[in-house]
């Protein structure tokens, strides 16, 4: 599947700018494009390929400019040259393959070079401005060589096809949809078995488990069964060839099915979509709408002012919060202190200049909730099903059946029941409970 290598987000996470590119840098509109329009009715698209609906996953307004108002601006950097120039390497070996001729590993070097010299210039954007271009070069150099030193002389498949659009059809909402895009190669392996490749020059090394759930190359995993009726095992495979290493993964029937149903769902969503909100997310410092984009769009200065001023309320208002944080403990810590001064001296009061501190104390019972006791509960509910207390204590309210016995509420049966719940249990606790109350002294009146 041929999709540009996605930017590598740097530093401490937060959402740098591309060299050169600042808020309010402006990048080519192809002729034709407008810019876009304050709000859209609806997405008529029918066509969908894989990395058309993982834009609308990251960002709605990014989906928005590029497919709905048609702003195809383009944007090259090192590491997409690179990738773009391995592609192109790696489809002529396979292409001279299909028609019976194996390119050596400097014819497909020569390959790589006059992409790579073709596509570069002073326009790309270089994000490491210690690397000069030569670095880059050598690097995806060193790609097509790691590949051909893993893989050569070629022979453990069967090319069917380079870069070949595959697809399939999709009802979505009641409405017919075509899911299409690039695979890099497809091969078969053996009568029924088939493999999708995928080469990726990106500097990151995902885990198993994240290719295990990635449903972009899954997408063709369904096309290829469509369009090869006697597939009957498909693998998809990834050459992560800046590492030299190959990863694989797998998916069942029902996987397949949810991601028909995931795809239908989104398509859905999109279809509906009428405003296309912006998502702020560690990729903006990489996009290339930046400048239009209402989140990153110069801010007038009066609008800076009121930003100003709300984050100054809200550093106040964060400062307030610790502060309640801290006094709240030292309040709970002082009535405790409260409380066991006016059990031990047997009081129920204590006065001051200020006012009168009211202690009040009161049996009670501790109860567990459902959610950190369920075995209790299911137990007890088992208990007092065939009892009359069943649904005097409305199934089952623990504090209503306890202040029920307290009461003198149920039945001499009853009374017994819940005295042996109560004996049973370790959950419940009979506790003593203070409330503690401040009263301020009236100030006098003057005369």
């Amino acid at each position: 599947m041929r999709r540009k290598p996605a930017p590598e987000p740097q530093g401490d996470g937060g959402t740098p700018s591309l060299p050169g590119m600042g808020p309010s840098a402006r990048l080519p509109i192809e002729a034709g494009a407008s810019e876009p329009s304050a709000h859209i009715e609806s997405d008529t698209s029918r066509k969908f390929s894989p990395s058309k609906l993982d834009t609308y996953k990251d960002c709605p307004r990014r989906y928005r400019f590029r497919y709905v108002d048609g702003l195809r601006r383009r944007v090259e950097t090192a590491e997409t040259l690179v990738g773009s120039s391995v592609h192109k390497a790696l489809e002529g070996l396979y292409a001279g393959i299909i028609h019976g001729r194996e390119l050596s590993l400097d014819e497909a070097l020569a390959v790589f070079d006059q992409a790579w010299t073709a596509g570069w210039s002073d326009a790309v954007v270089n994000r490491h401005k210690e690397y000069g271009p030569q670095h880059h070069q050598s690097a995806g150099r060193d790609c097509v060589r790691n590949y051909f030193s893993a893989y050569a002389p070629f022979k453990q498949d069967a090319t069917l096809a380079v870069e070949k659009r595959l697809g399939f059809s999709l009802k979505a909402d009641g409405e017919d949809f075509r899911i299409e895009g690039l695979v890099d190669r497809l091969a078969r392996v053996a009568p029924g078995v088939y493999e999708v490749h995928d080469y990726k020059t990106t500097a990151n090394l995902p885990g198993q488990a994240s290719l295990d759930e990635d449903w972009q190359l899954a997408i063709y995993d369904i096309a290829v069964r469509e369009n090869w009726p006697d597939a009957r095992e498909v693998a998809l495979v990834w050459h992560f060839v800046r590492f030299g290493q190959t990863m694989r993964s797998m998916r069942t029937a029902p996987q397949r099915e949810q991601l028909l149903g995931d795809i239908a769902g989104l398509i859905v969503r999109i279809k509906h979509d009428h405003r296309f909100l912006p998502r702020r997310s560690v990729l903006c410092g990489w996009c290339e709408y930046r400048d239009i984009c209402p989140i990153w769009k110069p801010v007038p200065s009066d609008g800076g002012m009121l930003a100003k001023e709300y984050a100054v309320q809200e550093s106040k208002r964060r400062g307030l919060r610790e502060k309640m944080h801290d006094l709240e403990i030292q309040f709970r810590q002082l009535e405790d202190d409260i409380v066991k001064y006016a059990i031990e001296h047997d009081v129920g009061r204590l006065s001051c200049s200020e006012g009168d501190v009211f202690i009040t104390q009161k049996e009670d019972y501790h109860v567990p909730t459902r959610t950190h006791a369920p075995e209790f509960y299911a137990a007890l509910e088992d208990r007092l099903r065939e009892t009359p207390l069943w649904k005097q204590a409305a199934h089952i309210d623990l504090h209503r059946l306890l202040q029920g016995y307290d009461s003198g509420e149920w039945d001499a049966a009853g009374a017994k029941l819940v005295e042996e719940i109560v004996s049973d249990c370790a959950h419940i606790k009979r506790i003593t409970k203070a409330v503690v109350r401040f009263h301020l002294k009236k100030e006098e009146e003057p005369e």
